[in-house]
């Protein structure tokens, strides 16, 4: 690999290039006094001097790329979805009205609109605390909401989102919402990884991963107290396959026939036609929504260069 790079100084302009981060030549153009003419500059002299105690090392800034596809079931006892879904480039989220509650809908607007002010590219190292301060930011517009509109108290929405950058991701839910990942191991089998409460469950099982309870306490619903937010760190690989889902389809499909459905043939879109035919056939009368993302292949975002002796 052959890289150039230009930098320029009081001593005139400098070119470096560099084969294979070994050997180094600079070649310095020296900088004629301003005082000189135009048409009194002669050309100047090229000065070339090889330093093969510096390497120019380069390092390759490497993300995933990504498609995705949401559906949502709508079942026969609801005239109206309450949820709300948000897709764009480095956030993906479901927020779920609470059954029994009015203005679920109106909630969850207010958490989803809040949460796009965090959809941008951050250090991975990051993703966490900016997760949790995009959770808390949208609490607080609901607190704000009925603050400004008392009749709305009691609203309240449940939550899962993911954020991601480079090759981490970092997962949060609120109330009975569910994430789950499958990825394919070293010797081709897939693997459930089910993220919730805080924890990352992997097992080359499905059926032996615990089922979630029926009923989580903590949601969003503007007031200060409770429960924090569940946040999970995740490594990601290429061909991973991530499902966020509303509590209903948890409850009604095992953790092995997601797997099958997530790791099946096609794409995000076919998978997610997949449990969208699922949830029709088994969800009776609650409203499924899901997000399928797939995490295609690697590809270099940018390069850094740096010196060292």
């Amino acid at each position: 690999m052959e890289a150039k790079l230009a930098l320029s100084g009081s001593a005139g302009n400098v070119q470096v290039s560099e084969v294979g981060a070994v050997a180094l030549s600079i070649a310095v153009v020296p900088a004629l006094p301003s005082s000189v003419k135009v048409q009194d500059r002669i050309r100047p002299r090229e000065c070339r001097l090889k330093i093969s105690a510096l390497i120019l090392k380069v390092r390759e800034i490497v993300r995933l790329t990504w498609n995705a596809a949401s559906r949502t079931y709508l079942g026969p006892a609801h005239r109206c979805v309450e949820d709300d879904i948000y897709m764009s480039s480095f956030l993906f989220a479901i927020a779920d009205g609470r059954r029994g509650r009015a203005d679920g809908d109106a909630a969850c607007r207010l958490v989803t609109e809040a949460l796009r002010r965090y959809d941008r590219e951050i250090d991975p190292s990051d993703l966490t605390a900016i997760l949790e301060r995009a959770i808390y930011s949208a609490n607080e517009s609901i607190r704000q909401q009925i603050e400004a509109r008392p009749e709305q108290a009691g609203m309240g929405a449940d939550l899962v989102t993911m954020v991601w950058s480079g090759t981490m991701a970092a997962f949060a839910n609120m109330g009975d919402t569910q994430a789950y990942v499958v990825r394919r191991t070293e010797d081709g089998t897939a693997e459930l990884i089910w993220t919730t409460e805080g924890h990352a469950h992997g097992m080359a099982e499905a059926d032996s991963l615990p089922m979630p309870p029926e009923r989580i306490s903590h949601f969003l619903d503007g007031r200060p107290e409770g429960h924090a937010p569940g946040l999970v760190a995740l490594g990601l690989s290429a061909g991973d396959r991530i499902l966020l889902c509303t509590g209903g389809l948890g409850a009604v499909v095992s953790h092995a026939l997601l797997m099958e459905s997530l790791s099946g043939p096609g794409g995000s879109p076919e998978a997610a036609d997949r449990l969208e035919a699922i949830a029709a056939e088994r969800a009776g009368s609650d409203d499924i929504t899901l997000i399928v993302i797939e995490f295609v292949d690697f590809e270099v975002h940018r390069k850094e260069y740096t010196f060292s002796d």
